[in-house]
């Protein structure tokens, strides 16, 4: 055999060797490491998929196996649990974004270690929809308006966006809502042109949400189209959390630093009373921070604000100015009305995405139950131009 055959065929047995080896020793780390099988992940904020055989009964495998699904929740298991799986996740989104592909990326890394949504095109013939349910319910029930847009912090925040990205259209979104609502009466303040520059203090490096600060600077020039007095930032006792946000967990940039998330406290906060929910299924709190979330090594910490996402919730404030407020609201709104609900004696707060219990009363009546004459809306960009299920304000 000559000497260049030998030298192939020893390379050829040495990566056939390499390979097996690397397959046995992913195999025993897959069946020796523990599994967190059917728990929910720190760093993705998801469920991972369970055992897809152990604990389950004769029957539902049979089952699974007949309609396909026993294949799926295998291949499952296998990718939720795979050795080293985080860091994987982590190599592959770093060689993307630095081998050019960081614009077709679903979260774009920019400069100073802040994270960006990646750009998309606004449905105005959506967005169109939504303001005029929006203002046909205020007008028929004799609500003063307020729509406020909160822009992605791209479109803010915009010297910390990488040299090639896609264009933000946040500021035409917030135009055509001023334009649109001009001839109402309706305000709608423009917090691109408030916040103007230098505005990384508002929003979050790691998350799509506005900090405290953000919502406060909001907070008062609501307060000014209300003609209302607003709290001043000396009367909270602020604390911060550690913090890793949406983008961070979508995007698998573990390298990224934290976020520091406040809770903004005080002795009026502390009293408030806050019921999820109405009749039987009610659930009350005292005090607007669920601290469960705000707990060492919990992910979400966002959802500290008013006990998460809720369809309807109503805070009530003994030490308010006697009026009740209406708030129609995404997630952007968890973090302004614990300083709404400074001013107010109660504000009900209407979650666009989760009003769809039949047991929940219609808003008209709550707006007629409790004399309500003042809506605010705060809703972020994507959720002003998507259908928001708004059909549910009758």
């Amino acid at each position: 055999m000559k000497k260049s055959a030998r030298k192939n065929k020893t390379s050829q047995i040495i990566t056939v060797a390499a390979f097996v080896i690397a397959i046995a020793t992913l195999a025993v780390l897959f069946a020796a490491l523990p599994k967190k099988a059917g728990q929910m992940s720190d760093l993705e904020f998801r469920m991972l998929a369970d055992h897809p055989i152990k604990g389950k009964s004769f029957s539902t495998l049979v089952s699974d196996t007949v309609k396909g699904n026993l294949s799926k929740n295998v291949d499952s298991f296998l990718e939720d649990h795979f050795p080293a799986r985080s860091f994987f996740i982590a190599l592959n989104s770093y060689y993307l974004r630095l081998t050019g592909r960081n614009a077709d990326q679903g979260v774009v890394m920019g400069r100073n270690g802040r994270l960006f949504a990646a750009a998309f095109d606004p449905d105005i013939q959506q967005l169109d929809k939504n303001i005029d349910v929006m203002t046909l319910f205020a007008d028929e029930n004799g609500l003063e308006l307020i729509y406020v847009d909160v822009p992605t912090s791209a479109a803010v925040v915009t010297e910390d966006l990488p040299d090639v990205h896609l264009e933000y259209h946040d500021a035409e979104v917030i135009a055509h809502i001023r334009e649109k609502l001009s001839a109402s009466g309706a305000k709608a303040p423009d917090l691109i042109a408030l916040y103007g520059d230098n505005a990384g203090q508002y929003f979050y490096l790691t998350d799509h949400h506005w900090t405290m600060k953000g919502a406060y600077l909001c907070y008062a020039a609501i307060c000014n189209d209300l003609e209302i007095k607003p709290v001043k930032e000396s009367q909270f006792v602020v604390t911060g959390y550690e913090f890793y946000g949406s983008y961070f967990r979508e995007a698998g940039l573990w390298l990224t630093k934290p976020d520091a998330l406040e809770v903004w406290r005080s002795d009026e906060t502390e009293a408030m009373k806050v019921t999820i929910g109405c009749g039987e299924k009610a659930v009350e709190h005292t005090g607007l921070y669920d601290d469960e979330q705000l707990r060492d090594g919990n992910v979400n910490k966002y959802a500290a604000y008013i006990y998460d996402n809720n369809g309807l919730t109503v805070i009530e404030n003994e030490a308010g100015n006697g009026d009740t407020l209406l708030v129609v609201k995404d997630s952007f709104g968890n973090s302004i009305v614990p300083l709404l609900a400074m001013n107010y004696s109660r504000v009900i707060m209407i979650d666009t995405r989760y009003y769809r219990d039949a047991s929940l009363p219609a808003p008209s009546e709550l707006v007629k139950e409790y004399g309500v004459s003042r809506m605010v809306v705060v809703l972020g960009t994507d959720s002003s131009t998507s259908d928001i299920q708004a059909a549910f304000l009758r």
